[in-house]
């Protein structure tokens, strides 16, 4: 009995300690909000045949945008969805990439291209339509940030 009352005293102890040191490795990066660049989805590259299924990447996607003062870099932060319009059941699991595409505003210079592949995997055969939610992140730098971007979206 006091063997157990002792290792709780240490445990609530070592807690309490814990919770009132800081800690020294933690960095203190200053982050604040941006306002967040003109985007479009490329009208070509919006959906996908693949063969007994149909991939779509609807226009309702949400951007936050970031600056990490420290590091000079202006975070984006996309919340999109792919949706699957099955016509057949025969495949389980479909690939694509999500690509975003940084260009100057004048839309004549690609500055950067990120890809992110995304597996989609149908679990339940019943249906016949599907949503898959994600987010990904860009991160681009502050003085070509602030020159001037646009963003597009596409799949392929």
């Amino acid at each position: 009995m006091i063997k157990n009352k002792f290792l709780i005293y240490c445990f609530l102890c070592s807690f309490l300690l814990s919770c009132s040191i800081s800690n020294p490795l933690k960095i203190n990066s200053k982050i604040s909000s941006k306002e967040c660049p003109r985007s479009l989805i490329l009208y070509e590259s919006r959906s996908l045949e693949l063969g007994n299924a149909k991939l779509e990447l609807p226009t309702d996607y949400l951007l936050n945008c970031y600056l990490i003062e420290d590091k000079g870099i202006v975070e984006i932060s996309i919340d999109y969805s792919l949706n699957v319009l099955l016509k057949e059941e025969e495949e389980i699991e479909y690939l694509t990439n999500f690509i975003v595409f940084v260009t100057d505003e004048s839309k004549q210079i690609t500055i950067d291209e990120f890809k992110f592949l995304k597996e989609l995997k149908i679990e339940n055969n019943e249906r016949k339509f599907f949503v898959f939610k994600f987010n990904d992140k860009v991160q681009i730098d502050l003085n070509t940030y602030n020159s001037g971007v646009r963003l597009f979206f596409a799949i392929n």
